[in-house]
């Protein structure tokens, strides 16, 4: 009999996502950056990735959040986020769930019962704060700040086979994003997550990933572009404060139910690149099933040449429970280090 590996993880549910912080899995090298280890998990150890996302355990829409020890003197926890389009350097609505899960579990000790309490934490892409309101001693709010994010890429095009000429502005935050106005392919929030929808997507990142060569200014190469925020109209409501649809995208072939941190983020930092928004200014993101993600924009900066945004964004994390699962090793890591 194959030897068995135990898994132990907390489902959190944000906006209809479901989210798993695994606090027990496979031994990963503490020696290598956070960075490194998600490489290795990438490689090797996707077995566990796929495990978890993947029938008959999990769905394509889950997340999964690994901790692990961090190597940087300020944080807590380190945490690897693993989803269906791979390994992202940087997640909002992950952070949102680790950090309550890290605090409802116990493994962050409690500072108080009724106010704010700062986890900080560590991501592949960096550190990050996540500042959960508790009331009761349970969580009841995350807002997260993280990764800078900045137009990489204004106003490109694609030529995509049946569709034409697709118009979209490149974003980092967290990962590459591609920011479309859905009105080009005549697009409505009720059908961003059917079939048709989610084969348009596809089709669009597959055309820009055929001919992508951008990096990350700071981190290198970060990978092809697996993320797609798609953009109904923003209406400023007041002044420096707008609400929107947004939708995200995960390829291959996800709608996410909440329209994700990084995606709000990256939708601000094109009202901001756009001359819309600037410092103080707040976004509210609906996605197409209704959740809401509000971001505030602390402050502007500079990543290598591009003008970038830091926002606060947060949500409502729910805690689902905790579920441990007995498999085989080579189900989770069917080659060896």
């Amino acid at each position: 009999m194959d030897k068995l590996i135990e898994l132990e993880w907390i489902d959190v549910d944000i906006g209809g996502d479901i989210h798993r912080v695994l606090f027990k899995g496979p031994p990963l090298d503490e020696s290598l950056s956070v960075r490194a280890r998600m490489e290795w998990l990438s490689g090797p150890g996707d077995g566990l990735r796929r495990l978890l996302i993947e029938p008959p355990h999990g769905h394509p829409s889950y997340c999964v959040d690994m901790i692990t020890p961090a190597q940087h003197p300020e944080a807590q926890a380190a945490f690897i986020i693993m989803e269906v389009m791979g390994y992202p350097f940087f997640s909002g609505s992950n952070t949102m769930a680790t950090a309550a899960a890290l605090l409802e579990s116990g493994f962050v000790s409690l500072e108080t019962t009724d106010g704010e309490q700062c986890v900080r934490l560590e991501t592949p892409g960096g550190r990050v704060d996540a500042f959960a309101t508790l009331v009761d001693g349970h969580v009841t709010q995350v807002a997260i700040q993280g990764d800078e994010a900045f137009v990489q890429q204004a106003d490109a095009q694609v030529n995509v086979p049946g569709l034409g000429k697709i118009g979209y502005d490149l974003v980092w935050s967290g990962g590459h994003y591609l920011l479309i106005d859905a009105e080009q392919v005549s697009l409505t929030p009720e059908e961003a997550g059917q079939p048709a929808g989610l084969a348009i997507a596809a089709q669009i990142i597959e055309a820009v990933q055929a001919d992508f060569n951008w990096q990350h200014p700071w981190l290198g190469d970060v990978g092809l572009p697996r993320f797609l925020h798609w953009l109904w109209p923003a209406n400023e409501v007041a002044p420096d404060r707008w609400e929107s649809i947004g939708g995200t995208y995960g390829h291959p072939g996800v709608l996410w139910g909440c329209p994700t941190g990084t995606g709000t983020i990256a939708r601000m930092a094109l009202l901001g690149h756009r001359g819309l928004a600037a410092p103080g200014a707040v976004l509210r993101n609906t996605s197409p099933s209704g959740t809401a993600f509000e971001a505030t924009w602390l402050t502007a900066g500079q990543v290598g040449e591009w003008p970038s945004v830091r926002a606060r964004v947060h949500g409502q994390p729910t805690i689902v429970g905790q579920f441990s699962l007995s498999v085989p090793m080579n189900k989770v890591l069917p080659t060896t280090r």
